[in-house]
């Protein structure tokens, strides 16, 4: 494999929280002995704890927040997604990537592109799942501030100070879902006050989320549709909503789901 057997492991075990022994044999096409002298080492090494029939991340699931409902599904369309999303980057960009699952998805396509082939781009994000994952193989700028254990990110007034003065050529987002009116939508303030700051420093904004999200409408607006260039989402989505996202000025990228 051109990209690191065990970074691979870990930045899928990060999102799914468990797997077994025959999941880990068929994702990184190695025999069962690999898998059980890979499991071995990482254990030594505290990255992860062996369980009957498999492996775990040690302790809570670190995506936990809303995540421990959504991250372990809609897997293939996420990373479908991820992979759409990193063939729009251009050499010399500066990202800004929040906290969604479907952004940790495309930093684990481009930590496996950077590793592959690396090329000039540097992210900025909030999130420390997306730092560990993307740390390994290129330059990423993790900005602090409060800490919020349940979503693994920083936010608060440091790390909005640090966004403003940042500018961004692209702003990666998700969603936790869209009223079809006037925004998207998250779950809490915090998240939208970071995500409107990125957005306001950005030349384009794209929104990876699944079609799911068109379907659920959580309670705080943090993308209004008039600032929104692209949506990246997922072949499952209901008829007549792509046809209205592209009348109000967005482009939809619409992925086939594997």
């Amino acid at each position: 494999m051109n990209y690191n057997r065990e970074q691979t492991l870990m930045n899928r075990l990060r999102i799914k929280g468990r797997m077994e022994l025959t999941e880990v044999v068929n994702y990184l096409q190695i025999s069962e002995s690999t898998a059980r002298r890979l499991f071995t080492k990482l254990e030594a090494e505290g990255k992860l704890i062996r369980i009957h029939g498999g492996i775990q991340f040690p302790g809570k699931n670190p995506l936990e927040y809303s995540f421990e409902q959504i991250v372990q599904t809609h897997i293939e369309e996420k990373n479908a997604i991820g992979v759409r999303a990193c063939d729009m980057l251009q050499e010399g960009d500066v990202l800004f990537c929040d906290t969604g699952t479907t952004v940790l998805c495309f930093c684990m396509e481009l930590a496996r592109r950077m590793e592959e082939k690396p090329f000039e781009v540097s992210v900025y994000t909030n999130s420390l799942a997306n730092f560990e994952v993307l740390a390994p193989v290129m330059h990423v700028t993790l900005i602090g501030g409060e800490y919020r254990s349940n979503r693994k990110d920083f936010s608060g007034y440091l790390a909005e100070i640090a966004i403003s003065k940042v500018h961004f050529t692209k702003c990666f987002l998700g969603a936790d879902g869209c009223d079809m009116k006037q925004s998207f939508t998250t779950t809490d303030f915090d998240t939208a006050r970071m995500d409107e700051m990125a957005i306001h420093n950005a030349e384009e904004t794209m929104i990876l989320c699944g079609s799911d999200k068109f379907s659920a409408c959580t309670q705080v607006g943090h993308a209004a549709f008039a600032e929104v260039d692209k949506v990246v989402t997922d072949s499952n989505i209901q008829p007549g909503i792509k046809e209205q996202l592209e009348e109000l000025g967005m482009e939809v990228v619409i992925v086939a789901v594997p």
